[in-house]
């Protein structure tokens, strides 16, 4: 790992021993950046967590380059790769050991590489951080509403809320997810740290609108952090909250969905949302599928054929 307390720019690689078939003594390099200024707080900033996920990794290589140490107040830890073998695969899951990064937390120090990441996390590098920033898109299977996520039951939700919202997302969503114990989240809670994740896009691409709006809002957050002299006005964000996962929209067969609205919409509850087409049935019409409450369109499913169980809408809901 590189020296974290060496003044201005430190770049280099955490190393992961990893024994395969293809290579017995490999050892996998994460890249790494430290930036150190004046006495400040630190924030630790992650990227590719999922290796379909690319908005983060974008930002993060923008933001190393662009600030000036001199005028930095603390100190900026970056991964933009965190979960290497995934983003060089293009692919959710680590190909070595099918584990999803963020569903093994606190992670396993004698585990598998993925456990093993996981836990020099949690042990090593999220004790000494103030502030985690864990940047986030939907990947191939989903697609999002530009959003930064709040934790709703952090005790630093007012500090994380803010920093969001200066992020300057179309959308700020306070999320209770079911699977936050097995998550970074859990980690991040029981240390009392502050953490800030987003959904950038996804469907696995990346567009010159996500990509800018991540370069430009990541500026603006760690701004808001207290890292640097505050940036411009962000764009409003309006502050939602994600729904409990049975309130998703779920595919009830192999179709592909059409959706009737786009992407941020307003809606009302019993609005159309779109039509599944059942394509290898001749038994079967279009099935409508309409929102469930009312609020904002803040997913779709990513990929134009869906699955039995898949995701295929969520509707964010107003925060009263």
């Amino acid at each position: 790992m590189i020296p974290l307390d060496r003044p201005g720019l430190t770049s280099g690689y955490a190393h992961f021993h990893n024994s395969t078939n293809k290579s017995a003594w490999q050892s996998v390099r994460l890249p790494m950046h430290c930036l150190n200024g004046t006495t400040g707080p630190t924030t630790l900033i992650l990227g590719g967590m999922h290796g379909d996920e690319y908005e983060g990794p974008v930002a993060m290589d923008a933001l190393v380059r662009a600030v000036d140490p001199g005028a930095l107040v603390g100190r900026l830890i970056l991964l933009p790769a965190l979960n290497l073998p995934a983003v060089m695969a293009g692919t959710r899951l680590t190909p070595d050991d099918g584990l999803n990064l963020n569903r093994v937390f606190p992670g396993d120090p004698l585990g598998s590489l993925t456990q093993r990441i996981a836990n020099w996390l949690s042990e090593t590098l999220m004790p000494m951080a103030d502030h985690i920033v864990d940047l986030h898109s939907g990947g191939r299977t989903l697609n999002f509403a530009p959003s930064i996520l709040v934790p709703e039951t952090s005790s630093k939700v007012s500090l994380a809320l803010a920093a969001g919202m200066a992020f300057g997302a179309p959308f700020t969503v306070l999320i209770d997810e079911d699977h936050a114990p097995m998550s970074i989240d859990a980690v991040a809670e029981k240390l009392d740290k502050v953490i800030i994740a987003s959904e950038l896009g996804g469907a696995g691409i990346v567009t010159r609108h996500t990509a800018t709006l991540a370069t430009d809002g990541l500026a603006r957050m760690v701004a808001a952090l207290g890292h640097l002299p505050p940036k411009e006005v962000p764009p409003t964000s309006r502050c939602v909250r994600l729904p409990a996962s049975d309130a998703f929209l779920i595919c009830d067969d192999d179709m592909i969905f059409v959706p009737a609205v786009e992407l941020g919409d307003p809606v009302k509850k019993g609005d159309v949302l779109g039509h599944g087409r059942f394509i290898d049935r001749v038994d079967m019409g279009p099935r409508t599928y309409v929102a469930p409450s009312d609020g904002w369109v803040l997913c779709f499913a990513g990929q134009g054929l869906s699955r039995r169980g898949d995701v295929i809408v969520i509707v964010a809901q107003e925060v009263t």
